[in-house]
């Protein structure tokens, strides 16, 4: 008995050794070099939330006409602002038809008619319009740009008209067919009846008759580090090398790639050399781009709108190295109801993406993240009527003015920034200057 079950056993062992060397035979192992992708983007942890193209486009300027030659302008993000654009927005816009702008007396309508303006910085794009406002689709229009909208009541037609005036050699179209009453609009003009009053200057700007009330903050502030942006921006960053300046700025760069910080003003400058392959230079498509490039690699450090959109020749100002045509995008931060506004001893307040065939070359922005609430707070006081077109009557360059517009010049201190509220002097030729005290 015990025999015969040390050979059982025995068969049994020689069973599982003849499977093993099977398995040892025929299941190696592979042992392939698994190589790394150099081009396989690391994700890094965003430094700030992201933001919708359809939040970021939204008109610089919405001015009311009440009628008997009184004005008001509305400034983005007041509860009024708001309110105007979601009724405008819950309308339709359709039957464009091409206009003469001499048919029709501006300057009459302006004074006399009851309606609004909606007046952009940079020509949108028909097709990014239509995140703004519900336009229909229409072969000729889409192919605008559009830099104003104008609606007003004619009452003796009991009819509104809508206008909607293009960049390019002045050409106006009408929405013949748009969803608003003469009520609807006496009801949205009613909104500016105990606003600000303001007065038309030489047929051109507008002043307030009533000083300017603004919040002076003092914001407590946290940076990005450079290799958070080095993590953000580069698809391997362990690859990175970094080339120290004389005037202590830091360059890294994968050798494609270039990321410029420059500690003294916490700004960053990113290029890409990769040679773009496509051949188109679509400012829609580009808007697009550029909003996912920065959801991806920074994310938005508060409020912005979409201020610049603009086509530019090689070797323009600001990008000359870039050959062939290209599009530059700023968009623009707020506080509140107003813009931030770079200058020369703070750069801060902007978003800048340059686009060269639907590819991202060029990027630019503040290392600073703000605080949300603000550790001081002091109302100030614009100056605003004769007094305030008399200080405009002493610059050089006064027939020329195009606008006047409350910003924010910023302040930098090592734990705070703070914003100061103060007039910008917009000129027809699109150079700008603070007017000072």
């Amino acid at each position: 008995m015990m025999e015969r079950s040390k050979s059982i056993v025995l068969a049994v062992l020689v069973l599982l050794s003849l499977v093993q060397s099977f398995l040892l035979a025929y299941s190696m192992p592979n042992f392939d070099v698994v190589k790394r992708v150099g081009s396989t983007y690391i994700k890094a942890d965003p430094l700030g939330p992201e933001e919708k193209v359809d939040n970021l486009i939204y008109p610089e300027h919405m001015i009311l006409h009440l009628g008997n030659n009184k004005h008001t302008i509305m400034d983005p993000g007041t509860i009024f602002f708001n309110i105007i654009m979601k009724r405008l927005q819950g309308r339709s816009y359709d039957g464009f038809q091409l206009k003469s702008g001499a048919d029709l007396d501006w300057a009459a309508i302006q004074e006399k008619k009851q309606g609004l303006e909606l007046r952009f910085n940079s020509p949108v794009p028909a097709k990014l319009l239509q995140k703004v406002l519900p336009i229909s689709e229409d072969a000729a229009f889409q192919t605008e740009s559009i830099n104003k909208v104008w609606l007003y009541a004619s009452e003796e037609l009991n009819e509104v008209r809508v206008f909607f005036f293009t960049a390019e050699d002045n050409r106006i179209y009408e929405s013949t067919r748009a969803d608003l009453s003469v009520q609807d609009v006496k009801q949205l003009v009613e909104f500016g009846s105990s606003w600000t009053p303001y007065r038309l200057v030489n047929g051109t700007f507008y002043v307030p008759q009533e000083p300017i009330e603004m919040v002076e903050v003092k914001l407590p502030y946290t940076v990005f580090s450079p290799e958070q942006m080095q993590r953000s921006l580069f698809f391997d960053p362990t690859l990175t090398k970094i080339i120290q300046e004389n005037d202590g700025s830091k360059i890294y760069t994968d050798g494609k790639r270039g990321l410029q910080v420059q500690r003294n003003q916490l700004w960053i400058t990113y290029s890409d050399a990769t040679a773009p392959t496509e051949e188109r230079t679509d400012m829609t498509s580009d808007v697009m781009t550029s909003v996912n490039f920065i959801n991806q690699r920074g994310g938005w450090s508060g409020r912005f709108r979409l201020s610049v959109m603009e086509n530019m020749a090689q070797g323009s100002p600001g990008i000359p190295t870039l050959s062939g045509t290209h599009n530059r995008l700023v968009f623009q931060q707020y506080w509140g109801s107003y813009p931030i506004i770079s200058t020369k001893d703070t750069r801060f307040g902007y978003v800048q993406v340059t686009l060269q065939q639907g590819m991202v070359m060029n990027y630019e922005r503040s290392l600073i993240q703000l605080g949300a609430h603000a550790d001081e707070k002091q109302v100030k006081k614009l100056i605003a009527g004769d007094p305030l077109l008399a200080r405009l009557k002493t610059l050089p360059k006064y027939a020329q003015v195009a606008e006047v517009n409350p910003v924010y010049e910023p302040f930098m201190s090592e734990e705070q920034i703070r914003l100061h509220p103060v007039w910008q002097v917009k000129y027809t030729d699109g150079t700008t200057e603070l007017l000072e005290p």
